[in-house]
């Protein structure tokens, strides 16, 4: 017996692109703490916003990423697009092929640097992603997807 649910994984430089994505935010977290700190001066309050900077680092590079990539599922059927992720919270998501308008990939600047693509698709409530696939697995699945929707409309 299989279990529920879509099966497919992303892959393992996912987890990079979101510890990168982390360390951006750390980045702006300590330029933050630096100015509050040089405005206020020393003392528990500088010690409390570089601390801040610390347990943000640990959640956003450390923890946030392995436990989002642990829990991101997604498989393209004949009818729909499942989707499940998360970190704390879980979201399953069921995206039928004949309500997708149209799909397409996306590529922002870490993701290029490291090969990945995401696949958008795009209905009249808004769009899914498929996040940190490689480049030629992304165009394979949006040019699946278009395929199985021209399908759907033909029907």
């Amino acid at each position: 017996m299989s279990a529920p649910g879509p099966q497919r994984r992303l892959g393992r430089t996912a987890r990079v692109l979101w510890r990168l994505q982390g360390l951006g935010t750390t980045a702006l977290a300590a330029v933050a703490a630096a100015v509050a700190a040089s405005a206020v001066g020393r003392g528990w309050f500088s010690a409390l916003a570089w601390a801040a900077v610390a347990l943000v680092a640990v959640a956003l590079v450390g923890v946030a990423p392995e436990l989002r990539w642990r829990r991101w599922r997604w498989d393209v059927g004949e009818d729909d697009v499942e989707i499940r992720s998360g970190t704390l919270t879980v979201t399953h998501t069921i995206v039928p092929l004949r309500r997708v308008q149209h799909v397409d990939t996306q590529r922002g600047i870490l993701e290029q640097a490291l090969g990945l693509a995401t696949v958008a698709l795009h209905t009249a409530a808004g769009a899914n992603r498929i996040p940190a696939l490689a480049e030629d697995d992304a165009a394979a699945v949006r040019d699946r997807i278009a395929a199985l929707t021209r399908t759907a409309d033909e029907l």
